[in-house]
Parts: structure tokens; C-alpha cells; sequence
């Protein structure tokens, strides 16, 4: 939902933000591994530390367009009415300290023992939104309350979905065992870069009341984003199976048996047809919704605000945050916060806006001790914003 401004003509803005974050992946791992660089067993090391039974990692990648003007009065109400031109990324995953092991290390440790491979989940979802939707100050007496609907344009989706999952490996390695019922939907690979491989619609609902906590005055905000979901094309693809595999290699018995084992494209299809098998269809999807509830406190040039935030359908947990912000000469703000959940466990984050007289900048690094001890924790974000007013 576009935050309305108190101006009453038309303001536009821009704005981007990227955020990695995890439980375990350290950024130093994390940036290794996206550099292609090698990865010794230091750095292995540092995320084996940071196990639990649950391990998530999440990312996401969102920049736009908005724009909002005032329209009218009736009786004591204002109308605002704003437009919005989104793009959205993101990759969530939940997972056990065996697929890190299994991806990383290989099964040479699992010899004589069934390596378990649940928890395992993983969303990836690329789409872009347009929204129009209308705010209402004075609703229900000062409150403000905000409705907006979109059209959204889906390019790619991956869901995979382990409800169980092992692999046995015999302990002289002559023969693996590997069970598994999993569920998997993805979009046609042979379509990821079209425009358009599904569509949908979402709707954001907002609501802001002022209240009284002791003598300051203060204001409280929920508000649902991104309820709604995505209808994908029928050249999808479906995958399901419950069942086990047994694998003990292949017998050469001379040189000349080499040509028969060879895995050309043919043999890469039957071996899929034959352990993995999909069907093609059309299947709905849900996408990412957002619950916020938070409190703002006025202290004069200091606000203190109180939060929560949760996201359906994305392997993260609820995040609980405190901010302090404090406004200082010349129309500098700056702001701090610390936080819990999410993707990741703790959070700090530093913000820095300036506002001349029609126009305001923002910026915000998160996860800033990922940053500062890359080592050890997960971690790093960017918010960059924009807005700028026309008229007087």
C-alpha cells in the first residue's frame, strides 16, 4: 500500500530494494558462492555452526513506480486516489542440516546410515504488478483507511514441497537407497522468459487510527498486502511421487561396454520418464501476503515505533522490531532498528532520509551485522526511494 503524503496535489516516487537473508548462510559463504569462488571448509564450517532443526534462507528483489494525488473533499473526508507499477523476485527455502551436507560434502559421511532430508522447502516466485486503489482520511473519525486491487503479470514460479525424504547409503558405497514423496509445480522451463506465463490479482487492505498512549500521542497501522493469487499457463509442469529407488551403479564388464552407458539427451528422457515423470497443466498459486501491525509514539524530534510483520507463503517466521527515529537539522531524519525473525534470527538496520521542499530521499542498509561480521551472521539489504511533489 503507497503511503498517502500530507500534500495536497500529486506526488510521484521511485524506489528499489534487495535483501538476503538466512538463519545459517553467512554472507561471506553467500558471497563466495555467488562469485563462484571456491569453497573451503572454513567457510562450511561457519554455516555447519549455525544449524537448527529449521534453517531458512530468503531473498527477494522489488523496485517501482507509484504515483498519488489528491482529488477531493466530501463533507470532512479527503480522497486520495494512487497508482503503482511493481516488479517482485523471491527464493525462500527451509531446509535440514542434511541437504547442506549432502550438497556440499557429498555422502561419504552418511556410510551405513539413512540421511534424512526433511525439512525441505523452496519457493521461487517472478512476477510484476499494477495497482490502483483509493485512501480515505477521517474514516470513522480520524482514522485512515486504504484499499487497493492489482492485475499481476506472472513470468516464473517453482514450488517443491518434501513431506518426506531419505537416502541410504551402504557402507561399502556399492549401493544407494533413496525415498521420497514430494510434490513439485513449476512453469514451463522452455517459457521463463516470456512476458507472460500466468496471471492474476491481488488486493491491499490499510488501516491507521490515532490513539493516546499515556500523554503522547501516538497511531497504530494494519494493514494485509499482496492478498491474492496466480493462475499459470497449461504448458506447467506437475510433479508427484511416494515411492523408493535402488541404485548399485552400472556393470562393466569390459572397455567396449563404455559406448552403452554413455547419457546422451534420448537416455537423460528416459531416465526422467522413468524416476521422475510429470505432467503438464494449469494450477493456481498463492502468492506472498503481508501482515503488519505497528505503533508509532510522537517524543517531538524522537518517534518510537513498535512492530510485527509476517509473510504467508514464503518459509520465513514473524518478525518483532523496535525503531527509534530521530529528526535532526535541515530536514535530516535517521533512524535505527533492531529485530528478530524473518528469514534470519537477529537484525539491525540503519536508515537516512532528507526532505527539501517538494522532494525526499531515503536509504536504508539492513542486516547490518551481517555486514560488520560477515563471518558469522547472514545477511545484507539495500532500500533506495525517491518522491518527488508537483505543485504547490
Amino acid at each position: 500500500m503507497v503511503e498517502i503524503p500530507a500534500q495536497k496535489n500529486f506526488t510521484g516516487g521511485i524506489y528499489g530494494n534487495a535483501d538476503f537473508n538466512s538463519t545459517c548462510i553467512t554472507t561471506a559463504f553467500a558471497t563466495n558462492f555467488l562469485l563462484g569462488n571456491y569453497i573451503g571448509d572454513n567457510l562450511k564450517q561457519e554455516v555447519s555452526s549455525n544449524f537448527n532443526k529449521f534453517n531458512r534462507i530468503g531473498y527477494s528483489l522489488n523496485y517501482g513506480a507509484y504515483g498519488v494525488w489528491h482529488n477531493d473533499s466530501v463533507q470532512t473526508r479527503v480522497f486520495n486516489f494512487f497508482f503503482a507499477l511493481r516488479h517482485k523476485s523471491y527464493i525462500n527455502t527451509d531446509f535440514s542440516r542434511n541437504v547442506f551436507n549432502m550438497a556440499f560434502y557429498g555422502n561419504a559421511m552418511y556410510a551405513g546410515q539413512t540421511a534424512k532430508l526433511v525439512p525441505f522447502s523452496l519457493n521461487m516466485l517472478n512476477y510484476q504488478q499494477a495497482e490502483i486503489g483509493m485512501v480515505v482520511t477521517n474514516f470513522g473519525g480520524k482514522g485512515v483507511f486504504g484499499i487497493g486491487v492489482s492485475f499481476l503479470a506472472g513470468q516464473q514460479f517453482l514450488s517443491i514441497n518434501a513431506q518426506n525424504a531419505s537416502l541410504y547409503t551402504d557402507p561399502t558405497g556399492q549401493n544407494l537407497q533413496f525415498s521420497t514423496n514430494t510434490e513439485m509445480y513449476q512453469t514451463d522451463t522452455a517459457g521463463n522468459r516470456k512476458p507472460l506465463n500466468g496471471y492474476g490479482a491481488s488486493m491491499d487492505l490499510y488501516f491507521k487510527a490515532p490513539l493516546k498512549i499515556g500523554k503522547r500521542n501516538s497511531t497504530i497501522s494494519l494493514s494485509l498486502t499482496d492478498i491474492g493469487f496466480m493462475f499459470w499457463n497449461n504448458k506447467s509442469l506437475y510433479y508427484h511421487k511416494d515411492t523408493s529407488y535402488y541404485y548399485d551403479g552400472v556393470s562393466i564388464n569390459n572397455i567396449t561396454d563404455l559406448q552403452n552407458v554413455s547419457f546422451n539427451s534420448t537416455s537423460k528422457d528416459s531416465l526422467q520418464n522413468k524416476y521422475i515423470p510429470y505432467a503438464k497443466k494449469s494450477f493456481f498459486s498463492s502468492i506472498p501476503s503481508t501482515l503488519s501491525i505497528n505503533s508509532t509514539t510522537d517524543f517531538g524530534k524522537y518517534h518510537l515505533e513498535l512492530g510485527y510483520w509476517y509473510i504467508f507463503n514464503a518459509n520465513a517466521v514473524g518478525y518483532y522490531y523496535i525503531q527509534g527515529d530521530k529528526y535532526i537539522a535541515n530536514k535530516w531524519m535517521a533512524a535505527a532498528q533492531l529485530g528478530f525473525g524473518g528469514y534470519g534470527t537477529v537484525n539491525a538496520e540503519l536508515m537516512l532520509s532528507k526532505q527539501t521542499e517538494k522532494s525526499t530521499f531515503r536509504v536504508a542498509l539492513n542486516h547490518i551485522q551481517g555486514l560488520i561480521l560477515p563471518t558469522y551472521f547472514g545477511g545484507a539489504g539495500l532500500y533506495l526511494e525517491y518522491l518527488h511533489t508537483i505543485g504547490k
